[in-house]
């Protein structure tokens, strides 16, 4: 059954500052809804997404819930990231009976496309990305050959379908990349994507779901109800005993379609790209594609921004930018796709993590380690405890702009200056994407000359 919004009263609870709620609540009211929207941040906080929704007839309760009639609420709708175990205004919405959804729910169960959809702790937006550029091809290629019309990328990657629905059609293939926190909800309609796919499983979120079990059986939410092909990379135990007992009969492991699906060579660097590659491979494969316009479109793929990202050369250093690295696992997948001596940049916002594998790969690989932020005091330390002895030099700074003006100043030719936080950018910005779009800004304002690096060094920008 598909949830009715139009001439509803339709609560949106969570807009958000990366503008979580700013495709819903445009579609909603495309739809004919009256849509009040609340969030517990300032308005002020909410600036640019308040604006992508200006000029439309929205009621705002901003800074908190307060002054909203529930008891004229037909629906709500849940951004993921409010926390419905802890949050009390959700406890009230439910308490009172209020009819309640989410926006990837509302577009699941409107969507007449074939659905790819595609989780995981780690890769999930490059696998999706490659996925969707390898689909495009294909229907350059081969047109209706390929088995397909259009390709439309969205969900977590950071794009609302919902207003593209109307003009979906049975033959389009949608890549839809899932959360964690968007899963958690679909077993309420019961509905699955043509086919499934997992990069991988590793403890994450827990301060949200509680448990790693909880957190990964989320996570197998998109396998829904009764059967779909299911491609799954690496699994962290216990994931993989946990899945087995969901999906008893197995699933499609990427290694397994590498007889005449070679991974090409790729632009994006390191091995968890090559496992991405082969999840792609392993699709394609599913879907019927050609080897050839599959390993074409691999080869021509770019990458994400703030993923590994090449941002130039400074002081003969070639600069990376991996602000996207928000745990110490994603910062020891960077570590080893870099090549050569290493100055890293690492720090963010404090979490309890352990960074010691880091830094047991670090003492063998960095001649530096840069650690800024909040938790930039505790990483110094832990390296410091694992590397005792080793010949690398541990530095403390308060921010990335003094970061980069330290790793700027360490770096010599032939190095790779690589800015991986392994936490949250919460401490200091919005969120990694404003981080690393900083990180880059300073990176080439160091490059414009002494008196850019004397402004940046006194922590002016």
């Amino acid at each position: 059954m598909t949830t009715p919004v139009k001439g509803r009263s339709v609560l949106v609870v969570g807009l958000g500052r990366f503008g979580g709620g700013v495709g819903v609540s445009r579609w909603l009211v495309e739809q004919g809804a009256r849509v009040c929207v609340t969030d517990l941040a300032q308005s002020e906080d909410l600036e640019a997404s308040i604006e992508a929704l200006d000029g439309l007839p929205i009621e705002w309760r901003l800074g908190g819930h307060e002054g909203i009639n529930l008891a004229g609420i037909d629906l709500a709708v849940i951004n993921p990231a409010v926390d419905k175990r802890r949050s009390l205004f959700f406890a009230e919405v439910a308490s009172l009976g209020i009819t309640w959804t989410t926006e990837i729910n509302l577009f699941c169960e409107r969507c007449p496309a074939r659905v790819i959809g595609v989780t995981g702790s780690y890769g999930k937006s490059t696998t999706c990305a490659m996925l969707a550029e390898v689909l495009n091809r294909a229907a350059e290629v081969l047109g209706r050959a390929a088995g397909h019309e259009r390709v439309f990328l969205g969900g977590n990657i950071g794009q609302s379908l919902l207003s593209d629905v109307g003009r979906m059609c049975e033959r389009d293939i949608v890549v839809l990349e899932m959360s964690s926190a968007q899963l958690e909800d679909l077993p309420r309609i019961a509905w699955r994507p043509a086919l499934a796919v997992i990069t991988n499983i590793y403890p994450q979120h827990l301060d949200r779901h509680g448990t790693y079990e909880t957190y990964a059986r989320a996570k197998f939410n998109i396998l829904g109800p009764g059967d779909q092909p299911l491609i799954a990379g690496p699994l962290a135990p216990p994931a993989d005993e946990w899945l087995r007992e969901i999906r008893p009969e197995g699933w499609v492991r990427p290694a397994e379609v590498a007889e005449g699906m070679a991974v090409p060579t790729l632009q994006v660097r390191g091995e968890h790209n090559a496992e991405n590659a082969r999840l792609v491979l392993a699709v394609s494969r599913e879907l019927g594609l050609r080897y050839s316009h599959v390993a074409n479109a691999l080869k021509e793929f770019r990458g994400l921004p703030h993923r590994l990202e090449f941002v130039g050369i400074l002081n003969g250093a070639r600069v990376y930018n991996d602000s996207k690295s928000t745990a110490p696992a994603a910062t020891l997948r960077a570590l080893r796709a870099i090549e050569g001596r290493v100055v890293l940049l690492v720090g963010g916002r404090r979490k309890d993590v352990d960074w010691g594998e880091v830094a047991g790969e670090a003492s063998g690989r960095c001649r530096h380690v840069v650690c800024f932020g909040e938790a930039g005091g505790e990483i110094a330390e832990r390296f410091g405890e694992v590397m005792s002895s080793a010949k690398t030099s541990i530095h403390r700074v308060p921010n990335v702009a003094a970061a980069v003006v330290r790793g700027g100043d360490l770096v010599e030719e032939g190095d790779a200056l690589l800015f991986s936080p392994g936490a949250q950018s919460f401490d200091a910005y919005a969120n990694y994407v404003q981080r690393g779009e900083h990180f880059t800004a300073l990176v080439r304002a160091k490059c414009g000359g002494a008196a850019e690096r004397e402004r940046i060094g006194k922590g002016t920008t």
